[in-house]
Order: C-alpha cells, then structure tokens, then sequence
C-alpha cells in the first residue's frame, strides 16, 4: 500500500514539473523568435512592413520650376496681341437649331495671330435697345499652341432679351474704332442692316 502511495506522488510531482517547464517557455520565448518578431516591425525610418508591397515614399514629383521660370516646354502663355493694323472682322450671325433661346454671332479675324489656339477677348451686352459688342485684343492659349492663326469669338446674345417686331442699334468696336448698324427681330427671323463692307463684315443679314 506504501508502494503504491509512493508512485502515485512520484507520478503527481511529475506532472507539476512538467506544468512548470511549458509555462516557462510561454511566458519566456525564445531570444531568436523575439528578434525575428521584433524584426518584422520596421522600428527604423526606411524599414518596410511585411505584406506592405507600396515602399516607403514612392511618389516622386519633378520639380519643374528652373531658376525661378517655367520649366514646362511652351510659349509664354499670358501674351495679349493688340489686333493688327488693317484687319477685318468677319462676323456670322447663326440661330441656333438645339437652343431657341440663343442667337450667335461667330467672329473670326483675316489675319493671323501667334498660337494657333488664340482667342478674341471681347464683351457683349444688350443695353436699353441697344446691342454693344466690343472686341478688344488677342489673347493667347493656355498653353499655347506653337504657331499662328486666325483668332476667333463666339458671342452668344440672348434671344428673351430681344422683343418682336423691334429695331435694335446694333454697336461694334474693334481696332480702336466704332460701327453701328441695326437690328431687327421679325417673328423667328431676324434683319441686319450693316452699311461697312470692309472692316467689320457681316456674312449673312438675313436670318
């Protein structure tokens, strides 16, 4: 009976150092595991993440400015071209077919001015009966188009603000001069009376 009292406390005490040897090794890993885990991190500044595929940094931006200028290859985009001495004006009246509400004036100049993508800058206004559409220079394109060519506006005048069966003065400036003609809205058509045909043209008074 004291034998068998014996290798049971043997077997329990056993049992107990095992215990102890597993929750020594959990509560104290390995220094290789710890520095493999440690590792892993990426304490360090330039230390990448594991499943991490985008690096550190990796969009890069040229600096495109030079010395204080525009690096970028074009022509000096914000160049203002006074309109050259004997140009002409060719404007065509349109009424549009997808929007009643408009009528458009195209204006294109005869000559030619630097980037091929230059607009006409102008304003337009309808005044108490009276239509003042002024052209004022050429400005270039943004950015510009290298070579030259003939400039261009698109004027869209209101068609509410023009009553039936009314006369309009009818008010153009460009060149540093003044032109004045009439117009008159007639049911769904419209009269051009213009008395220039050089300088400022109107290619079509009846619409």
């Amino acid at each position: 009976m004291k034998t068998e009292k014996l290798i049971i406390v043997i077997i329990f005490l056993g049992l107990i150092q095992l215990a102890a040897c597993e929750r020594s090794k959990l509560n104290d890993p390995e220094p290789s595991s710890l520095r493999a885990g440690a590792d892993s991190l990426g304490n360090f500044p330039g230390d990448s993440i594991p499943g991490d595929s985008i690096p550190g940094d990796s969009i890069f931006v040229p600096d495109t400015l030079k010395g204080g200028g525009d690096g970028l290859n074009h022509v000096d985009t914000t160049s203002r071209q006074a309109f050259k001495a004997g140009d002409e004006f060719l404007i065509t009246p349109a009424i549009l077919q997808d929007s009643l509400a408009y009528l458009r004036l195209k204006v294109v100049t005869k000559k030619p001015y630097n980037c091929r993508n230059n607009q006409i800058s102008y304003s337009a206004m309808n005044n108490f009966g009276t239509i003042d559409v002024r052209l004022n220079e050429v400005l270039g394109g943004f950015p510009c188009e290298a070579g030259t060519a003939p400039s261009e506006a698109t004027i869209y005048l209101d068609r509410n603000n023009i009553s039936p069966d009314s006369t309009y003065q009818l008010h153009v400036s460009a060149g540093g001069k003044n032109f004045q003609g009439t117009l008159r809205k007639s049911g769904a058509g419209y009269e051009i009376s213009w008395p220039y045909d050089n300088e400022v043209i109107f290619t079509k008074r009846s619409l």
